[in-house]
């Protein structure tokens, strides 16, 4: 895996976003996935069961040993969502919901694309469109959301320093459908 960058690949987000989102304190940066061709025919595949998702780990997984060690992450599993996921709608319906983690949030996404939504100090939502290589750690207690784009397909590397995973504290904020900041 090459070094990563504070320049994301294939985005077209500006430099105000890009200000505005590092501000929050959200590390976004790129790092090129150039997975050998097994493992690229297996992240090409729509769903994955427990083992090929354990497979994708170990591979990928590796290159993130920089942040695990700085950031005491203990544990990573790969999420995958795509429009025949079971109950696809009630798990964007909670990440879409503005909230916080005890915890930071940590993501590596290896194929699809999905929006994050930070929201800053006066309220404003900056949102970010996230795809293949891109990685983010969102600190513990600042405000977002996520939700998927319209391909519906996404499969990400969580990272976690607590083996409860994702649990999310709701905040009271009201939130319309999410825009990509230009």
């Amino acid at each position: 895996m090459q070094e990563p960058s504070n320049i994301a690949a294939g985005l077209t987000a500006s430099a105000a976003l890009r200000s505005a989102v590092t501000d929050l304190g959200v590390d976004w940066q790129h790092r090129p996935l150039q997975p050998e061709p097994g493992l690229a025919a297996l992240l090409a595949q729509t769903a994955l069961d427990e083992g090929a998702k354990a497979t994708v780990v170990q591979a990928l997984g590796a290159g993130l040993i920089d942040v695990c060690i700085a950031h005491g992450y203990q544990s990573m599993d790969l999420v995958v969502l795509h429009p025949d996921t079971p109950g696809l709608e009630e798990t964007l319906a909670r990440f879409d919901r503005p909230h916080t983690h005890a915890d930071d949030e940590v993501r590596y996404i290896v194929d699809g694309a999905g929006l994050f939504g930070f929201f800053d100090a006066q309220g404003r939502e900056h949102t970010v469109r996230v795809g293949p290589g891109d990685y983010l750690r969102v600190p513990a207690g600042a405000e977002h959301r996520f939700t998927l784009t319209a391909e519906r397909r996404i499969k990400a590397l969580r990272l976690f320093t607590d083996s409860a995973g994702w649990v999310a504290q709701y905040t009271a904020r009201e939130a319309g459908p999410m825009a990509v900041d230009a």
